[in-house]
């Protein structure tokens, strides 16, 4: 009788492990759906509104932030046009040279304007011809405001 004992007794296991999974096989092929409970709701959106306004402001940085120098800012080169002298025509003037005194140091030189000869200090004006500066060399004269540079000849 021991045999059949253990044989009932393992028949009963095996029929309880096959009935379990044959549970599950119907389970999960014919499921039960979860009870679902309406519910009503009442929605409205009421946004917050902001009645204050971010306001920020842009500085200018005074010290560069890797180096630690300070910033120095190029100023713009203002560009000034200088106003274009009209050609003045001069009148032919040649510089001859000088004589002087043999006991003063006044110098007067001899320069010769539209081919006349004139005896000029400095500082003197002749046909709008102006002696500005001279030497044993050259003269300076100024014509209409224009300067000009003359050789002896």
């Amino acid at each position: 009788m021991k045999n059949k004992t253990k044989t009932y007794i393992l028949l009963t296991l095996v029929l309880g492990v096959w009935g379990a999974i044959g549970y599950r096989i119907v389970s999960t092929i014919n499921p039960s759906g979860p009870d679902m409970v309406q519910q009503n709701f009442e929605v409205s959106f009421n946004p917050k509104t902001n009645t204050e306004v971010d306001t920020f402001s842009i500085q200018v940085a005074n010290r560069d932030p890797f180096l630690g120098t300070l910033l120095v800012k190029k100023k713009p080169v203002k560009s000034v046009k200088k106003q274009a002298q009209p050609k003045v025509v001069w009148l032919p003037v040649l510089y001859h040279g000088t004589i002087s005194k043999q006991n003063t140091k006044t110098k007067v030189f001899i320069v010769s304007i539209s081919g006349q000869q004139n005896l000029m200090r400095i500082g003197q004006i002749i046909n709008d011809v102006k002696l500005i500066k001279a030497n044993n060399n050259n003269i300076t004269v100024t014509y209409k405001g224009a300067r000009k540079t003359i050789q002896k000849t």
